[in-house]
């Protein structure tokens, strides 16, 4: 294997979507505060989550191993590019060094940090092959990351609606995913909502949560808390995805459909986050 193969591996495995997301929703929540500066705090805490974020996709994707080799045979792991002990050590480094970055930049920072790294270990190890345990677990760590955002700032608050967002749409959207792997999950014995109650009631489920989300976003502008812009830029560009998703859900749920979903849906998170950013700096797009 080549060099650029062997980055390309590695590149693969920890995701830098996913990498990027939480840095973005780190600083994302530190610029919303009112108390807002561009410090060593904040720069240290968004590469910590960074490196966290990595671990954990590294952490995923070794216990998945065997169910990849069923649903996702050319990832890094099971198609060999990249050996199981090489893919724990890099785990290892990632997560301790991230935790020791956390821990320089403030007690809380540090204890959010260690325990978004134990659930996300917990989840990967023991819930991923839950009904419904684990899909909470990674949306819960998920939801921290704005509150540890927030906290760079000391200023938690700010980071509460996005946070309850956050929980939301990962809910929904590890549902799904859930939905894609059933066939490797169940050839593993991992008896997820999907593979104990069938396609037809996720559909229900992903769809209840997202109308749930749906009502929510609503909230922070009927109180005056994100502006008009952050209004539009919702409906627009999140809530509108939501509804398409949850309506093709009910007509075509293949494996590829699926997978198409849960990758729109990473990406809508990107708008989901700008709509935040924009509506709580009070940044008047619209009239």
């Amino acid at each position: 294997m080549t060099i650029l193969q062997n980055i390309s591996a590695f590149w693969q495995i920890i995701r830098p979507l996913n990498i990027f997301i939480a840095i973005v929703s780190v600083v994302v929540a530190a610029f919303m505060s009112p108390f807002f500066t561009a410090n060593i705090t904040l720069l240290l805490a968004s590469i910590a989550a960074g490196l966290i974020a990595a671990g954990a996709n590294v952490i995923n994707d070794i216990y998945d191993i065997e169910i990849d080799r069923i649903n996702k045979p050319l990832r890094p792991l099971p198609s060999g590019r990249i050996k199981v002990r090489s893919a724990w050590i890099l785990y290892g480094g990632l997560s301790v060094t991230g935790i020791i970055i956390a821990a320089i930049s403030g007690l809380p920072l540090f204890a959010i940090a260690a325990l978004n790294t134990l659930i996300l270990y917990y989840y990967s190890r023991s819930l991923k092959g839950t009904v419904l345990w684990g899909n909470i677990a990674v949306s819960f760590a998920s939801a921290l990351t704005f509150i540890y955002g927030g906290l760079t700032m000391n200023d938690y608050s700010v980071g509460l609606f996005p946070a309850i967002f956050a929980f939301l749409f990962h809910l929904g959207r590890e549902i799904i995913k859930d939905m894609q792997d059933i066939r490797g999950d169940l050839e593993n014995n991992a008896v997820t909502f999907p593979g104990r109650f069938g396609i037809g009631k996720s559909v229900i489920l992903v769809n209840g949560v997202f109308i749930i989300l749906l009502f929510c976003t609503f909230l922070p502008y009927i109180y005056g808390i994100y502006n008009r812009t952050y209004l539009y830029l919702v409906i627009f560009g999140v809530d509108t995805v939501l509804i398409v998703t949850g309506i093709i859900l009910w007509f075509k749920n293949d494996e590829t459909m699926l997978g198409k979903l849960s990758h729109l849906l990473k990406l809508d998170m990107l708008v989901g986050i700008l709509a935040i950013l924009i509506g709580a700096r009070h940044v008047i797009l619209f009239n």
